[in-house]
C-alpha cells in the first residue's frame, strides 16, 4: 500500500473497550508498519497529557492529534497547531453545570482538571477502564495559567437543549460517548482540522493518509482521509463516514487491519 501516514483513534479502536491498555499485538503491528516507512499518528479526544505512556505499550507515534483536533504535536512535543476555549465558553459551561449540579472538567496542556464533582467523574473513568490522568480541579483556578482545549462532562442529553436556550450563540457541541458522558467541543473543533494541520506541516496530502476510528469524533477525519476504516463494532456515524469497515476492535483488530494493508511489513 502506498499510504505514507496511518492515523488511529485510541479508545474503541487501538485500545478495545474494557481493556486497560493497547493490546501487545496492536502495538507490535504499528511498530512493524513504522519500520516499513509509514508514519504513525494518534488521534484522540484526550489532550496529550491525558494519554499515559503505559497505555500505549511502547508505541512511539510520529505525530499526535489530541483534544479532538485542538492540539497537534510532533514526536518531540513541538506544537504544530493549537486552539483553545475562550473565557466566555468556559465560564458558560461552569455556570450552567453549577446551576444543575452536573459534573464538569476541562482538558489542559498538563491533563484533565475536574472543576465540578471530581469523585463522580473519577468513578465513571474507573468504571470504563479509562486512565486519563485526571486532577482534582475543584479550586477552579487552573485556567489562570492557560485556557483549556476542550471540556468533558456528565449530563443527560436533554440538558443540551437547556444549555442551548441560554448559550446557543456560543456554538458548543456535545458529543456523547456514554449515556451521560460527553466531550464538549468548540465550533469547528474536529479531528479533521487537526489532521489538515498535520498534513500541511508534514508536506502530505489527504490521499497519503489512512485513518482508522470508531466513534462520532472520528467522522471528520474518516471522511477527509484518502482511505479510511471504521472498526466493525464502531458507532453508526463513524461506519457511515468511513470508506471501509474493518475488523472488530477486540481482541486485536488494528493488528489484523495492518497485516491486511501492509503485508510486506510482516514478512
Amino acid at each position: 500500500m502506498s499510504a505514507k501516514l496511518l492515523v488511529l483513534d485510541i479508545d474503541g479502536t487501538l485500545r478495545p473497550r474494557g481493556e486497560p491498555r493497547v493490546p501487545k499485538e496492536n502495538a507490535d503491528a504499528l511498530r512493524a508498519v513504522q519500520k516499513a516507512g509509514v508514519k504513525i499518528a494518534i488521534a484522540t479526544g484526550r489532550c496529550r497529557a491525558e494519554v499515559p505512556a503505559h497505555m500505549l505499550q511502547g508505541i512511539r507515534p510520529d505525530y499526535w492529534i489530541c483534544a479532538a483536533g485542538a492540539q497537534v504535536l510532533d514526536r518531540a512535543g513541538s506544537e504544530l497547531y493549537t486552539s483553545r476555549m475562550t473565557p466566555e465558553e468556559m465560564y458558560a459551561l461552569v455556570d450552567f453545570c453549577e446551576d444543575y449540579e452536573y459534573p464538569l472538567g476541562f482538558s489542559f496542556s498538563d491533563g484533565g482538571y475536574v472543576y465540578l464533582d471530581y469523585p463522580a467523574i473519577r468513578a465513571h473513568e474507573q468504571s470504563a477502564v479509562l486512565d486519563g490522568c485526571l486532577h482534582d480541579g475543584e479550586d477552579q483556578d487552573r485556567h489562570l495559567q492557560d485556557m483549556p482545549f476542550a471540556a468533558f462532562g456528565m449530563l443527560p442529553p436533554q440538558a443540551v437543549a437547556r444549555f442551548g436556550e441560554k448559550y446557543g450563540y456560543l456554538g458548543l457541541r456535545f458529543l456523547y460517548y456514554h449515556a451521560q458522558g460527553c466531550d464538549i467541543l468548540r465550533p469547528g473543533q474536529d479531528k479533521a482540522v487537526g489532521l489538515r494541520a498535520l498534513l500541511d506541516a508534514a508536506g502530505l496530502t489527504a490521499a497519503d493518509c489512512v485513518a482508522v476510528g470508531d466513534g462520532p469524533n472520528d467522522t471528520g477525519m474518516l471522511a477527509m482521509a484518502g482511505d479510511s476504516y471504521c472498526m466493525a463494532d464502531g458507532e453508526a456515524s463513524a461506519l457511515a463516514a468511513a470508506r471501509h469497515t474493518g475488523p472488530a476492535a477486540a481482541p486485536d483488530g488494528v493488528a489484523r487491519l495492518c497485516r491486511a494493508l501492509w503485508p510486506e511489513a510482516f514478512r
